[in-house]
């Protein structure tokens, strides 16, 4: 029977025994290759990762993690407005972290414990979602003790990065510096001289696809519930962490892989500061009792007005309730009742720790009281500090007066 050789047709007859002398094999391109390319058939997820050599499990611990921790947040809370937010008193005695309450009460521990809280389940779901997109691209290339420090470190500067942006009196809880520090490095991996063509164009599609909507606001005034500054602080600690193996003339394979000490370090870390919130647990779940909850905010300007009396009377420390009486008198003409509370709002808005909008709304009501008494260099004088403030409606109202030119 004829016998086929490697590129060749016939008979080859097989030589003698005399004559015959080992050679080596020829190696075969087909059969051994280099590790790193793929076959064809092999499954893939998002492009440059391998369907299950490179699962996220980090990522994925990461996510069931925060929905844990939100569930607890949740079984917690005094109460949940309408729309789904947990109520702020209950964010505060949680853990939640701002201006007066690291800096001026001197509780550090929040800087640990705010990012692992969320505010509701949209702001769970966004920050899970952008979490597992970005860390199914980062996890596998830089391995998980790497993704591991860049997740924690960039947690710790997101809050830096809030205490020094945001004004006083501003509460601030999320995940969102974390993932932010994340999506920075991811971007600066994208451009790893190892990495092929799509891979460099699907990590700089997905970084800037996040980055730009997290990071772009800053450069006009960002406004809103969203903390820009912790995404700010983040950014720049995921994307040093990121550079800095090619400082150090390493490659991203040669980085540590085992996330245990980090993950270990980080748990005791939240262990502790969870410990100084549950000794200080109690003493501000008995103040929240004071403020208005979360489902019994108005929503709507004629509803502020028609409870304004019912709300005021029950929870005469809430500024808002004196914004909203003062609302009322307005409409009454009574300028002078509504003066009175205007003042007594931004009085009681100064001493609360999460009193920073309500500050600002309680102010700009007053400029526009005196604007109307016409006491015009008085209220360009207290229109000063909400002009300069991140709320939109009350920048848009003052405007309107030209209080704000």
């Amino acid at each position: 029977m004829a016998t086929n050789t490697f590129g060749r047709r016939g008979v080859a007859a097989p030589p003698s025994r005399a004559s015959f002398q080992p050679v080596a094999a020829p190696i075969v391109r087909e059969i051994v290759r280099d590790p790193a390319q793929a076959l064809p058939s092999e499954g893939t997820l998002f492009g440059d990762n391998k369907l299950l050599a490179d699962i996220p499990f980090l990522t994925i611990g990461l996510i069931f993690g925060l929905l844990l921790i939100f569930a607890l947040q949740r079984s917690l809370a005094i109460d949940v407005a309408r729309d789904g937010d947990l109520d702020v008193r209950s964010l505060i005695a949680q853990g939640a972290s701002g201006y007066d309450l690291v800096v001026g009460r001197g509780e550090w521990w929040r800087i640990g414990l705010a990012p692992l809280l969320h505010g509701s389940g949209w702001h769970l779901i966004s920050n899970c979602i952008g979490l597992f997109i970005v860390g199914v691209r980062l996890e596998s290339l830089i391995g998980r003790g790497w993704f591991a420090l860049i997740f924690v470190a960039s947690a710790v500067a997101g809050e830096v990065g809030s205490l020094l942006g945001n004004g006083p009196g501003t509460v601030g809880v999320g995940a969102s510096g974390a993932i932010t520090g994340l999506i920075a490095a991811l971007f600066v991996a994208s451009f790893d001289p190892e990495a092929d063509a799509d891979q460099t164009i699907s990590r700089l599609k997905t970084s800037l696809f996040f980055g730009v909507p997290a990071l772009l606001p800053l450069a006009f005034g960002a406004s809103g519930n969203v903390n820009y500054y912790a995404h700010a602080g983040g950014a720049v600690a995921g994307a040093a962490l990121a550079i800095t193996p090619w400082l150090a003339f390493w490659s991203y394979d040669s980085l540590p892989r085992s996330a245990g000490m980090t993950l270990l370090a980080a748990s005791l870390g939240s262990l502790i500061c969870a410990g100084f919130a549950a000794v200080h647990y109690s003493s501000y779940m008995a103040d929240a009792v004071h403020y208005i909850r979360a489902s019994e905010v108005p929503t709507k300007s004629d509803e502020m007005v028609s409870r304004s009396f019912d709300l005021v009377t029950r929870y005469p420390k809430d500024a808002r309730a004196h914004v909203f009486r003062a609302v009322f008198f307005l409409e009454q003409a009574n300028l002078r009742s509504a003066e009175t509370e205007a003042r007594t709002a931004m009085s009681l808005a100064a001493s609360d720790v999460a009193g920073g909008p309500v500050r600002s709304g309680a102010q700009g009501l007053m400029a526009v009281l005196l604007w109307a008494q016409g006491r015009e260099s008085e209220a360009k004088a207290t229109a000063a500090e909400p002009c300069r403030a991140k709320l939109a409606e009350v920048r848009r109202i003052l405007q309107k007066s030209k209080l704000c030119s």
